[in-house]
């Protein structure tokens, strides 16, 4: 089976003079993929995916009354099957509206609260997320996401996760009217908003140096050195202590990444 995209001309598809079939989206490594970009089936399907692995684990986190076991099942557990393959993502606002209503359905459930009583008791989401203590599941999409557009751009060699980034159809422009959504499109928002200057991946090496203190070999720290596009080497200091001095950074709750530093420059518009 095969699909297309508006810029394929509709004719049948043969390989051998066998007929390939069309088919509109299909699921490919865990993830249901269509040529509209359309999020929304693939939400349904982590939808289910995150109720059913709940489901294994409904009786201990209804039973304990330790919150820290209850939110750390919840995030090994929970978490990652809704939101398998968030690392590629074109996020909406819709789509992120939809991920937190099925993550608050679980976390009623999770406290045995009622939709109808929370709205009559006028209890906020907000209160229902300090008695879990669970992770926000869009903030770890977004963090997913940054770490593993860090690792695409620091590709170095010809692999087709580098090179699709890359790519700019030729002889095509984007269709009139307000263009759909990119991937790359969360990262250019996040670094303009904050004036960032983007960086040339090309340019940009790290090494980590480990810091090591007395004769046992434990480690005291880790500092990274990069090379400026001028050619020199500046010392980033201590990775910890950079990233809790930048908290709020690409609209999240808690840092966790270099929001200058990632090389997301390469991305072309």
């Amino acid at each position: 089976m095969f699909m297309r995209n508006g810029l394929v001309p509709d004719a049948p598809f043969t390989l051998n003079g066998t007929n390939i079939s069309e088919c509109s989206s299909y699921v490919y490594l865990g993830r249901e993929v269509n040529m509209m970009n359309d999020l929304a089936p693939e939400l349904c399907r982590r939808k289910r995916a995150a109720w059913g692995a709940f489901k294994n684990i409904e009786g201990v986190v209804k039973k304990t009354k330790n919150i820290r076991l209850r939110a750390h099942l919840f995030d090994t557990a929970v978490l990652p099957a809704l939101t398998y393959a968030s690392e590629t993502w074109t996020l909406r606002k819709q789509d992120e509206h939809a991920v937190s209503v099925i993550q608050r359905a679980l976390e009623r459930t999770m406290l045995g609260i009622f939709l109808y009583t929370q709205v009559q008791k006028g209890i906020r989401s907000s209160e229902l997320r300090q008695r879990t203590k669970i992770r926000d599941a869009v903030d770890y999409a977004k963090k997913s996401k940054i770490r593993w557009a860090g690792h695409v751009m620091r590709y170095s060699d010809d692999r087709w996760t580098r090179a699709v980034t890359d790519w700019i159809p030729r002889d095509i422009k984007r269709t009139p009217g307000r263009p759909p959504t990119r991937w790359s499109d969360f990262f250019t928002k996040a670094l303009n908003e904050r004036n960032v200057e983007p960086r040339v991946p090309e340019a940009r090496t790290i090494h980590w140096t480990t810091l090591t203190t007395g004769t046992n070999g434990d480690v005291a720290g880790a500092r990274s050195r990069k090379s400026m596009i001028n050619g020199t080497t500046g010392d980033t200091g201590d990775a910890a202590g950079y990233l809790s001095t930048h908290p709020g950074d690409f609209g999240m709750s808690t840092q966790f990444c270099f929001p200058s530093d990632l090389g997301l420059v390469n991305v072309k518009q």
